[in-house]
């Protein structure tokens, strides 16, 4: 072979080495521009998704601040199926649905703290009604909250915890959520969430699967959510009280003024001082003015000087009157404490089941709250519609307004946004209080 046919072809392999060298720098271009493309889509359908999960979330602060503001004075479940009604929503790219489990299946809208029974109010008492739940773990977790120089010997005591390899120490105060009770000696996780593992009261695909992944599950397509279907830790009645059923903010009677007290409740000029006068004593309550009749209160306040001799012939209050004290206020020393302003009981929006987990109501009376609200189209829109029921007494609604209320102010919004061209899906689990105005999102967990 002569010289240029050797140079000729050493040409043509240097140009067949360079092309083969293009083409693999070409491909790799185009599989890393695929791969960024897919991030890219990846990621905007993942905003998409997130942005529509955050859109259900504002949809029901808008909802409950509207509520809030201009409550529906003849009923006490309008905020509830209000609430359901925009729980779903269609965007240009993504939608959005807010639900929860309630009574073994989905429904729309959040999920009402105040539909279960708070834990950090529970006591040994209570805590043994729960489905498998022993002496000794009860305990445990009234020590926890309490402490046990309050709730006596029996149970883990804060020695149970710094005695351990990884020591850690008992809260002695109330919980800030269900899965802080997992720390607890003698609580089961299985038997505190159930198959609801991460706490967002709805049943993924991970808890309806058998044994294919954690946790366990039956498949059954129903969430069974342990004692997480009757507890709580989050429902509160705020510093405040939260708002009236005029809508506006409710009025601390132990701070105001006579007058103020008179045109809130319409009361006369001694009926207002009367009541001023025994909600700045120390140690009262609005269950006060139901268990005593306002002239005995004001009687009782003369004798020890308090009320001047003029007031000495006060009015009891009519029963429109006591309505809208217990409607529209509240004594600030009731709520100063973090442990009494945990949550009430919404006794519109509790179960049967749930009621029956606590042991500070007798089974009968409950029985009959529970037939009788159920047998109201409205519910009890305030509790002195409680004295309707034939036999109930002012004294037993009295004893129960330390437990009941007929109003929310805490809710958890499980709302998963999802983009319509991948179907990638964001969850959002938001806890908001509208206990203040404007609502307050006191947890956010994006998932």
């Amino acid at each position: 072979m002569s010289r240029l046919s050797r140079s000729q072809a050493f040409a043509t392999v240097l140009v067949l080495w360079a092309v083969a060298l293009m083409a693999l720098i070409l491909t790799a271009l185009q599989s890393s521009a695929f791969r960024q493309a897919a991030d890219g889509r990846e990621a905007v359908a993942r905003v998409r998704a997130h942005w529509a999960a955050r859109a259900g979330v504002e949809v029901q602060i808008a909802r409950l601040t509207f509520n809030t503001i201009t409550p529906d004075q003849t009923s006490a479940t309008t905020l509830g199926t209000d609430l359901a009604s925009v729980a779903r929503g269609d965007l240009p790219s993504s939608t959005y649905v807010v639900r929860h489990f309630n009574g073994g299946k989905e429904v729309d809208g959040p999920l009402d703290a105040h539909s279960k029974l708070n834990v950090n109010r529970l006591d040994a008492e209570d805590l043994i009604l729960l489905d498998s739940m022993d002496e000794a773990t009860a305990q445990s977790i009234e020590n926890w909250i309490r402490g046990t120089s309050e709730t006596g010997g029996l149970g883990a005591d804060a020695g149970s915890y710094t005695g351990l390899k990884y020591p850690y120490e008992p809260r002695e105060a109330p919980v800030r959520s269900l899965k802080e009770l997992e720390l607890i000696q003698g609580v089961d996780a299985k038997l505190l969430l159930g198959e609801d593992a991460n706490a967002n009261n709805l049943l993924d695909a991970s808890e309806d699967d058998s044994e294919a992944s954690s946790p366990p599950d039956n498949a059954d397509g129903a969430l069974e959510p342990g004692w997480s279907k009757f507890l709580t830790a989050v429902s509160e009645l705020g510093v405040s009280g939260g708002y009236g059923l005029s809508g506006t903010k409710r009025l601390d009677l132990s701070a105001a003024t006579s007058g103020d007290i008179a045109s809130r409740l319409n009361v006369d000029n001694t009926q207002a001082e009367a009541i001023r006068t025994h909600a700045a004593s120390d140690g009262s309550t609005l269950a006060d003015f139901v268990r005593s009749n306002l002239a005995d209160l004001a009687s009782a306040a003369q004798q020890t000087t308090l009320l001047t001799g003029q007031n000495s012939n006060v009015r009891n209050l009519s029963e429109d009157q006591l309505k809208t004290l217990l409607d529209e206020t509240y004594i600030a020393a009731e709520l100063r404490s973090e442990w009494l302003r945990t949550g009430r009981i919404n006794i519109n929006t509790v179960s049967r089941e749930t009621l029956e987990r606590f042991a500070k109501i007798d089974s009968a009376l409950a029985d009959t709250i529970i037939n009788d609200r159920d047998g109201r189209s409205g519910g009890y829109v305030s509790l002195t519609d409680m004295l309707q029921i034939p036999n109930f007494s002012t004294t037993q609604l009295a004893d129960l307004m330390a437990h009941f209320d007929v109003r929310s102010n805490v809710f958890v919004v499980t709302s998963r946004g999802r983009d319509k061209a991948t179907g990638r899906e964001v969850e959002i689990v938001a806890t908001l209080d509208r206990s203040v105005l404007p609502v307050v999102i006191r947890d956010l967990i994006v998932r």
